[in-house]
C-alpha cells in the first residue's frame, strides 16, 4: 500500500476514534454535501476522504433517505482499523 500522507493519517484517526460522516449520494442539488452528526474533525477535505474510501480504509455503513434524498454514512473499515493499529504500533489482538 502507498504511504499515507499526514492529512490521510489525521482523518483516519478521526474515524478510528468513532467519527462518522454523512454524504449526500443522490443526484440532486445536494450531491456531495456532507455533515458530521456528532464531532467534526479539525480539518476535512473531500479529496483526502475519497482517497481513504478508494483504498478501502473507510466504508459505507448505512444509507438513509431524508425527504427523498439519499445520505450515506461512512466509518472506518476493518482494513482501516488494522492499518491504524499498525501505524500506532499497537497489536490488534491485544
Amino acid at each position: 500500500m502507498k504511504k499515507l500522507s499526514i492529512h490521510q493519517i489525521e482523518l483516519l484517526t478521526f474515524f478510528y476514534n468513532g467519527g462518522i460522516v454523512e454524504f449526500c449520494t443522490s443526484v440532486s442539488p445536494k450531491l456531495g454535501d456532507y455533515h458530521f452528526p456528532a464531532e467534526k474533525p479539525i480539518k476535512f477535505s473531500k479529496t483526502v476522504f475519497f482517497s481513504l474510501v478508494r483504498i478501502g480504509l473507510l466504508k459505507e455503513t448505512k444509507e438513509e433517505m431524508e425527504f427523498g434524498i439519499r445520505w450515506s454514512n461512512f466509518s472506518i473499515s476493518k482494513k482501516g482499523m488494522k492499518l491504524h493499529n499498525e501505524l500506532e504500533g499497537r497489536d490488534e489482538n491485544a
